[in-house]
C-alpha cells in the first residue's frame, strides 16, 4: 500500500506532466480585429478589456503548428496597449499613420484565397488579444468604419464605435456563461 508521501509525489508528478504536455497559452485579455481605411488599406484593431499587449502578429492560418508558423507581419507598440488602437497592416500611399506602432517585419501582399490570423501578444506570454481570422476577400467586404472580430469562434462585423463600446462586455458575459 502506497504511503501518503508516495501518493502526493505521484499526484504532483502527474500534474507537472499534464502541464508540460498541454502547454500553456496566454490568457485572452482583449480582442483583435481587422478593418479597412478609406483607401482600402487593411487595418489592425486591438481592444484590450484588461491588462495589456506589447505588439501584434499576422500569420497565415494554414500552417500546421504555432511554433512553425511563418510570420506575415509583426508590429511592436511603443508602450503597453491598454485600450483601443488601430494601425495599418501594410504601407500604402493612402494608409493612415501608424502612431506608436513600429513595423518589425514588413507585411507583404496578402494572397487571395489564403486565411490569415491577427493576434496581440505580450513579451512574457501572459496575455493576448484573441485572434481574428480573415481572408483578403473578407477585407474586401468591409466598409471603412467597420471591424471584423471573433468572439467564442463566432465571426462578427460591427462598427468600430460599437466594437469599442460593447465588445469587452460581450466577451465578459460569454466568459461567465461558460
Amino acid at each position: 500500500m502506497p504511503t501518503a508521501r508516495a501518493t502526493l509525489l505521484t499526484a504532483a508528478a502527474a500534474g507537472v506532466a499534464a502541464l508540460l504536455l498541454t502547454g500553456c497559452s496566454p490568457t485572452p485579455a482583449g480582442l483583435a480585429g481587422v478593418s479597412v481605411a478609406e483607401d482600402g488599406t487593411p487595418l489592425g484593431v486591438i481592444l484590450m478589456c484588461h491588462d495589456h499587449v506589447d505588439g501584434a502578429v499576422l500569420q497565415p492560418d494554414d500552417a500546421p503548428a504555432a511554433e512553425s508558423r511563418e510570420i506575415t507581419g509583426d508590429w511592436r507598440h511603443d508602450g503597453p496597449v491598454t485600450g483601443f488602437t488601430t494601425w495599418p497592416l501594410m504601407q500604402t500611399a493612402g494608409a493612415p499613420a501608424a502612431e506608436e506602432w513600429t513595423e518589425e517585419r514588413e507585411t507583404g501582399r496578402l494572397e487571395k484565397g489564403r486565411g490569415y490570423r491577427l493576434a496581440g501578444w505580450t513579451d512574457d506570454d501572459t496575455w493576448q488579444a484573441s485572434p481574428v481570422r480573415f481572408t483578403p476577400e473578407d477585407l474586401a467586404h468591409l466598409k471603412p468604419g467597420q471591424v471584423r472580430y471573433t468572439l467564442d469562434e463566432e465571426i462578427r462585423t460591427t462598427s468600430l464605435d460599437t466594437f469599442r463600446d460593447t465588445a469587452c462586455a460581450e466577451a465578459e458575459g460569454r466568459a461567465q456563461e461558460h
